[in-house]
């Protein structure tokens, strides 16, 4: 699914205060006057934006940082796959927040990559279009033009929108990762309401409530589990400037290298960590795969958290976390439909979000792909080489649907490439399926699409290391967020969480995570007044 996010997390609970003496206080952290050629201030397991940003973050701040990433390329699905020269994106799509004084505008300027990279705006009248079977909606850059449209399109619901509308930028103006507002970031008055029960108290039209919920791709989530305050930060960073860049996110994971490289940091790819060793109760160093050792005094793992877990030695964890971290429930999985077409008269600058109904908590029961399942499916549509200028190639098309990791787990015990005929097969008729969605969505390209891959969730298992193949992680929904979420401090006092899978995903929310995991080191006081100021 298409990813973009912005996230809150309440601070008092991060910073550790209530657990033991041996962690540090938020600011306590300083880097080492002398450390050996294989120790570091911080070890960072994992190259996705999350790790990244933590390592920028930390590199600035004079601390001797190392990036381990077991893929050739950095960036996790920051990255881009070739075929026939052609550039594919995997999990990077469009991004917001990237208006003038948008939210990861101003992360990017204090991280120094963001005037590295070249924006493509996507178009500001509609950047995301929603197909219904009766209607469809263009979302506008911007709080007041949407205010503005959905006026236009629902005049007799003008209380509601307003209501709406106000509540979200509420919820963005109270979190200080999202507003640079306050030093701390507390849980609100709206950390216990779903999405859809907030709409159902507005007495929202069947109609208008699918036209503020369409974009729940983003995160993952149907209406009636949803966390109002996701939803809110989500869109809200969307309507701050949607773009893509040019590049991709490959350009945007250069960026984040070659910036940590700069300020004396480390990446290295091609290195699995396989597991963590412990001495006096914390981290001491990481055993990489060739059995090199790299000593850390801190870690912060940008990989999912249960496989986090399987590096420690058995023991070391009370079960009770260990099993609080095993309960996480994860969240959706999707087939993905790569193709090329040479025509280039076919949509520009939006995405194209098309459900089968507008009950959206009934799209994530029904309207998926699989063996068998029959009838529309909810879909994704996104043409990312028309926000890279440098492209003169065949035009890329996208296709996104959701999948139920049941689908597929059959194969689980198999290797990308190594799936056998039975796999193969059941690609090439969610092939054919995906393409025959497309056509029917674009008229213009039946008959003009090469199929070139297929994706399903074990292909992001293999290539991400996430449960089930997880797109997002662990599953954003209103019983596992504000109080209920994985927090980034572990029990263990110099280990430390960042990513998707503490926060919400999407460039600005694991960005945000970063810089949360960083402010246990930095202090939160400190590390957010200078984003401000950036």
């Amino acid at each position: 699914m298409p990813r973009s996010a912005a996230t809150r997390v309440s601070l008092a609970r991060c910073s550790g205060e209530h657990r033991s003496h041996v962690m540090l206080r938020p600011g306590d952290f300083r880097p080492a006057a002398n450390l050996a050629p294989d120790a570091f201030d911080v070890v960072v397991i994992g190259s996705g934006m999350g790790g990244l940003s933590a390592a920028l973050v930390l590199a600035k701040e004079g601390f001797k940082v190392c990036v381990l990433e077991q893929h050739y390329r950095p960036g996790g699905c920051l990255h881009r796959f070739f075929r026939k020269r052609v550039p594919f994106e995997t999990g990077f799509h469009y991004l917001g927040g990237v208006g003038p004084d948008g939210t990861l505008t101003r992360y990017l300027r204090f991280m120094g990559v963001y005037d590295k990279l070249t924006f493509q705006p996507l178009d500001p009248d509609g950047f995301d279009v929603l197909h219904y079977p009766e209607f469809s909606f263009r979302v506008p850059n911007g709080w007041g033009p949407l205010v503005q449209r959905l006026l236009e399109t629902f005049p007799g619901e003008r209380a509601a929108i307003e209501r709406y509308a106000a509540v979200c930028q509420e919820i963005c103006r109270s979190s200080a990762g999202h507003s640079f507002q306050t030093p701390e970031m507390t849980l609100g008055n709206y950390s216990n309401v779903s999405l859809g029960g907030f709409l159902e108290s507005l007495s929202m039209s069947s109609r208008l409530k699918a036209a503020v919920s369409g974009q729940g791709l983003l995160y993952g989530t149907p209406p009636e589990r949803t966390p109002l305050e996701a939803h809110a930060l989500v869109i809200d960073s969307m309507l701050q400037g949607a773009s893509g860049i040019r590049g991709g996110g490959d350009a945007l994971a250069k960026a984040m290298v070659d910036a940590i490289r700069a300020q004396g940091g480390v990446v290295r790819t091609r290195t699995r960590v396989t597991g963590l060793q412990m001495e006096d109760g914390s981290v001491s160093a990481a055993t990489l795969h060739t059995g090199e050792v790299l000593r850390g005094r801190h870690f912060i793992s940008n990989a999912h958290p249960k496989a986090t877990l399987k590096l420690l030695p058995e023991g070391v964890l009370r079960p009770a976390y260990v099993h609080r971290v095993e309960s996480l429930r994860e969240g959706v999985s999707c087939i993905g439909g790569f193709f090329t077409t040479e025509d280039r008269s076919v949509p520009r600058l939006h995405n194209i979000y098309s459900f089968p109904t507008e009950d959206l908590d009934e799209v994530y029961r029904s309207a998926v792909f699989g063996a068998g399942r029959k009838g529309p499916k909810a879909m994704f549509l996104s043409f990312p080489g028309d926000r890279d200028s440098d492209w003169s190639g065949p035009r890329v098309v996208l296709c996104l649907g959701l999948m139920a990791y049941e689908e597929v787990a059959r194969f689980e015990q198999t290797q990308t490439g190594k799936r056998g005929e039975e796999y193969n097969e059941f690609k090439e008729q969610l092939g054919q399926e995906l393409q025959a969605c497309v056509e029917a969505l674009v008229p213009d390209l039946a008959g003009k699409l090469k199929r070139v891959e297929v994706s399903t969730p074990l292909t992001h298992r293999d290539y991400t290391g996430a449960p089930r193949g997880a797109i997002y992680g662990v599953d954003h929904a209103l019983d596992q967020w504000g109080k209920y979420a994985l927090q980034p401090r572990t029990r263990i006092p110099n280990l430390m969480f960042t990513g998707q899978n503490v926060l919400l995903p999407g460039v600005v929310g694991v960005t945000i995570s970063a810089f949360i995991t960083c402010g246990l080191l930095l202090g939160f006081d400190y590390l957010f007044k200078k984003v401000a100021q950036s």
